[in-house]
Formats: C-alpha cells, sequence, structure tokens
C-alpha cells in the first residue's frame, strides 16, 4: 500500500490505525477491569472518544487521498507520528465528562464516510459486489454503534445489555470490513490504478 501513498498520508494513515488500535484496547481493558471490580480507571475511558474519533479522521484522509494522489521519488517525509497524537489522553484525562462531545462524534461520523466511500468506490472499480456489500454492512453496524447509547436509553436496557449489543454489533461490523478488506487486497487493492 506504501508504494502507493504518498509518505503524508501514509504517515497519517498509520497514525490513524494506532490512535484507533489504542483507543479501542485502552476502552477493552477498562471494561475488563470494571467488570471484574478491579477498578474503574476512567481515564481508558474518557479517552476513547476523542483519541477514536481522530483516528478515524487520520485513516480516512489516509484512504481517500488514494483516489486523487500518486506517489512521487522525490516525497518529502512529513514528521508526523502517532505518539504526539497520544497525547489526547493526557488532555483528556482530567475530564470526568464520558459521552464525548458533538465534535468528536462529528469527526467520528466524518471519518467513517470517508473510510466507507473509498473502500466501497474500491469495490465497485474492481467489480467486487460482495466486498461492496461487506463494507456498506460495515459501515451500517458503526453508525449503530454510534446510535447505541440513545437508543439504549430509550428502550431502557440496562448498562449491561447495552454493552453486549454494542460488543455483538462491533464484532459484525469489524468482521465484515475485515473480510472486505481481505477479499479487496487478494485481487490487488490497488488493481483499478493498473493499465
Amino acid at each position: 500500500m506504501f508504494n502507493v501513498l504518498k509518505k503524508p498520508f501514509a504517515v497519517m494513515l498509520c497514525s490513524g490505525v494506532t490512535l484507533s488500535l489504542t483507543a479501542g484496547l485502552f476502552k477493552a481493558i477498562w471494561k475488563i477491569l470494571l467488570s471484574l471490580n478491579v477498578c474503574d480507571f476512567y481515564p481508558f475511558n474518557v479517552m476513547f472518544m476523542p483519541t477514536q474519533s481522530l483516528g478515524f479522521v487520520l485513516i480516512g484522509v489516509g484512504l481517500i487521498s488514494l483516489l486523487f494522489n500518486k506517489k512521487k521519488e522525490n516525497d518529502a517525509i512529513v514528521a508526523v507520528s502517532a505518539l504526539p497524537l497520544l497525547s489526547l489522553v493526557v488532555l483528556a484525562t482530567p475530564a470526568k465528562q464520558v459521552d464525548g462531545s458533538v465534535a468528536f462524534i462529528a469527526m467520528l461520523v466524518i471519518g467513517e464516510i470517508m473510510i466507507a466511500t473509498t473502500l466501497c468506490f474500491l469495490a465497485v472499480k474492481n467489480k467486487k459486489w460482495f466486498c461492496l456489500v461487506l463494507f456498506i454492512i460495515s459501515f451500517i453496524g458503526l453508525m449503530v454503534m454510534g446510535a447505541m447509547k440513545p437508543l439504549s436509553t430509550k428502550m431502557n436496557l440496562s448498562v449491561t445489555a447495552a454493552n453486549w449489543i454494542e460488543e455483538v454489533v462491533n464484532i459484525i461490523a469489524q468482521a465484515t470490513l475485515l473480510v472486505g478488506c481481505y477479499l479487496l487486497n487478494k485481487i490487488g487493492f490497488f488493481h483499478y490504478k493498473e493499465k
């Protein structure tokens, strides 16, 4: 993939993936600690929304650049890495608010739209209709996850039940995304750019 992306966009993509994985890992650790009654280490919960949102936007920008940019040999290396971006943990820690703000939710949705749009475009260009269906299912699953808090409140679900439903939807969304990307990659992820 990096032989196609310009370096700044490759770094953005890597940083976005790193941020998203870190956010998901910390959220999972928080849930495990909470469920085992070890402690409520709230910084791992609080940092999730800002870190995940920024990660999705960076992934989206990195992916969508595939459609418009071609790598040149003399690209300058951009000094961007995930480590300074992880300072969001420090910024988010003092806040006890765990719901996230409208800005972070908007960033998350924008990132998801960019990711889904790019992957769907690649699937259509390569005439991989099954991959297209998988990417659409994944996108819908991610949107449902984002709407789980208001839905669970409206349906009077307990926190435990809402968390389990969210995890099942997340597994479906991530599994369809993984399978779609794997199948698309098998035929050459960037086949549409070849003559």
